[in-house]
């Protein structure tokens, strides 16, 4: 039988074919295709020419062409006695870009493919419609120009249990790329690339490979080449060297914390091992090795308002490390210079939770403090804010997995009006507890030192405990730098002399870094030298001993006597203070001064200081006639009256109570106060000298106050 059909037309054909072996279903319509058919047995040859809608070509997972319009330019012949069909050069067009396929398929058995395939004017978006939905998404918003190319050929048998060999070779010469959401545009991009499923026709055996990469981002060199094989378990080669412009690599590839950047930087990289192992083994399962140049970098950071700018350095990765070279930065109006390493870095960022070491020494020209802590307490972002709400201020929260290291020192420090200078010390952190074995710093003419530990295991309830000293600080600026630490009943108009002191304190704080001043607990030990008291006012009003102008200028030449703070309020032991005035060359003072200012001094005042023997009767010192004199009050409403109820010195000091641990207080658990003397828990209190009855302020300090001495 013979005959030859010409001008065969169809029109909204749908046609399904599946098959559940393959795991493939294609689903496609014919809108109008002029098609012939001419039949001599054994022969059957078909042409077609028309307009196609392809719904979607299902294989395994994934759908390829999904909603696509195609145009179709074919002609095939049927050998039925040989059961092989041939594919004369057929066109199948996607828009603009051509593809032609050509070649035999065998169906005499398993199916037999011998095809080749060459695209013809196409481009990034006419590749991208080839590939699944999955990958459309992130890859069809770019825009390309220039020339886009590739060819390819499917050899072998195509069935249940057997794939062909896929082989494709593709690249691009003097093409550019555009992305219209960050308006970044890669240009004078060149490649060369194949593919191949390799001797088993799977994805462990297949080999991707890109050569001769070289492009210009914002007219900044790079190049580079990837050699990937074994899609199951990946063994990579990487080589990549970028001559980058930081701003505009910020606008191609956004990083969320930071706004905006300038400055050059060079990136070298390189990468050869087996990904997998190379993440479960942190770097030991491969080679890596890289190196990131930075020249005069500015970044402006999402949430601080000081920028970060003129960074320069080296970031070298040696292996599991990454190794700071001649780094070194400007933070507003602070520099820093830092030399070390971030050890177990890969480790850290190939699995999460694990920790990271900054092992580095910090050097600081000029440190602004003021600025820092200012930008760390910036508000949170958000409509609140944006509205003029009140700020809400982020709890200090430390990374279980940051370990610190860093030896520190500035040679200039400020803060506030303190002016300090050759800070040096070591700061360590190790799960969530900062420790220091000592920093020390100069400052007033004299120097400072503090050593000791915080606990920020838990940001609501952060425990500081130190131990820290001072030699020879002039007192008038210590208290006028510290602005009077938040009081204002002795200031530093009142006090010369120099300080030399050692404290031991644990102190709280809460999420915002506000003492928690009912649980501060401190010892301080203070020696006064060549000490003077000026125009102070409660020594103004013991005119029944001395002039006024005598009492105006008040001076001693040692003073020493320990403090101490519990409960909201600063105990003062007996104290001798020998001064200038000779009817009043020995004064004994002892008493109580809470948090909420409200004070208890007594006052002694020998009527023959020196000349009478101390004679111990019952225990007791008693070294003759005295003025015993009361200050009680608060600082804007207090009064200096004649002590007549008092014939011991009261007691100074607070009742001993052992230290509550973190984990104690953690726990809702703390200790009770052990009184001092046995016998002072059943001996009555004595009473205080009668005052004038006045209402107590609530036991909380004002907003920003506090009282230190």
């Amino acid at each position: 039988m013979i005959f030859d059909l010409e001008k065969i037309s169809l029109q909204q054909v749908s046609i399904v074919y599946q098959d559940e072996g393959l795991h493939q279903r294609y689903r496609l319509q014919a809108h109008d295709v002029q098609a012939a058919l001419a039949v001599a047995e054994p022969l059957i040859r078909i042409a077609a020419t028309g307009t196609t809608r392809v719904a979607a070509i299902e294989l395994g997972p994934d759908a390829y062409l999904r909603d696509k319009e195609l145009t179709l330019h074919t002609q095939l012949t049927v050998d039925r006695k040989t059961r092989l069909v041939t594919l004369a050069p057929s066109v199948l067009g996607i828009g603009p870009a051509a593809y032609q396929v050509a070649g035999t398929i065998g169906y005499a058995g398993a199916t037999q493919l011998n095809l080749t395939v060459q695209g013809k004017n196409t481009n990034a978006q006419s590749v991208v419609a080839l590939l699944p939905a999955r990958l459309v998404r992130r890859l069809g918003v770019y825009r390309s120009q220039g020339e886009l190319y590739f060819n390819g050929a499917v050899h072998g048998e195509l069935s249940a249990r057997a794939n062909p060999h896929l082989t494709l070779a593709f690249g691009c010469r003097n093409a550019s790329f555009f992305h219209p959401g960050y308006k970044q545009r890669v240009e004078q991009v060149f490649l060369t690339g194949t593919f191949s499923n390799g001797a088993r026709r799977n994805a462990r055996t297949s080999v991707l490979s890109l050569q001769d990469i070289r492009g210009k981002l914002q007219g900044r060199p790079f190049s580079g080449a990837l050699h990937y094989a074994n899609f199951t378990d990946p063994n990579m080669r990487l080589r990549l060297l970028a001559d980058v412009d930081v701003g505009q690599a910020l606008r191609f590839f956004p990083v969320a914390a930071v706004r905006a950047g300038s400055g050059q930087a060079t990136l070298q990289l390189q990468f050869k091992g087996n990904l997998r192992a190379f993440k479960a083994q942190s770097g030991r399962g491969g080679e890596a090795a890289g190196q990131l140049q930075l020249r005069n970098v500015s970044l402006q950071l999402r949430d601080y308002p000081q920028p970060v700018s003129r960074l320069t350095g080296q970031l070298q990765l040696r292996g599991n490390t990454v190794a700071l070279v001649g780094c070194s930065a400007m933070w507003g109006q602070s520099d820093f210079q830092v030399n070390g390493a971030l050890r177990n870095f890969l480790e850290w960022a190939l699995h999460p939770g694990q920790a990271l070491l900054v092992d580095a020494a910090v050097a600081s020209r000029q440190l602004n403090l003021n600025e820092l802590l200012a930008a760390s307490s910036q508000p949170t972002a958000g409509p609140r804010a944006a509205a003029g709400a009140s700020a809400e201020y982020a709890a200090l929260v430390v990374p279980v997995s940051l370990a610190l290291n860093i030896r520190a020192s500035a040679q200039n420090v400020v803060f506030r009006r303190l002016r300090a200078q050759n800070l040096r010390g070591v700061v360590r952190l190790q799960n969530q507890v900062f420790s220091s074995p000592g920093l020390s710093i100069e400052a007033l003419g004299g120097r400072a030192s503090v050593r000791g530990t915080v606990d920020a295991r838990r940001p609501s309830l952060i425990k500081a405990s130190t131990v820290a000293a001072c030699s020879r600080m002039p007192l008038d600026k210590l208290f006028y730098v510290f602005e009077d630490f938040g009081q204002q009943f002795i200031t530093h108009q009142h006090l010369r002399g120099l300080l030399t002191a050692s404290g031991e304190s644990d102190v709280y704080f809460n999420q915002r870094l506000e003492p928690i001043t009912d649980r501060l607990e401190a010892e301080i030990k203070a020696t006064v030298y060549n000490g003077e008291l000026l125009n102070f006012e409660p020594v103004q009003k013991l005119s029944m001993v001395a002039s006024r102008e005598q009492l105006r200028h008040l001076r001693f030449a040692e003073l020493t006597n320990n403090f101490y703070i519990q409960s909201r309020t600063v105990y003062l032991p007996e104290m001798e203070i020998r001064s200038n005035v000779r009817t009043a060359s020995l004064i004994r003072v002892t008493g109580t001064h809470t948090f909420d200012q409200q004070m208890d001094y007594h006052v002694s005042i020998p009527v023959l200081p020196g000349l009478l023997r101390r004679v111990s009767i019952g225990g007791e010192t008693n070294t003759g006639p005295a003025i015993l004199l009361a200050v009680q009050g608060d600082e804007d409403n207090f009064r200096v009256s004649f002590d007549r109820r008092r014939t011991t010195p009261p007691a100074a000091r607070p009742p001993v109570k052992p230290r509550t641990t973190l984990e104690e207080l953690l726990a809702g658990r703390e200790r009770p106060t052990t009184p001092a003397d046995p016998a002072a828990s059943t001996a009555p209190a004595e009473r205080p000298a009668a005052v004038k009855p006045r209402e107590k302020k609530p036991v909380a300090p004002a907003p920003g106050e506090y009282f230190d001495f």
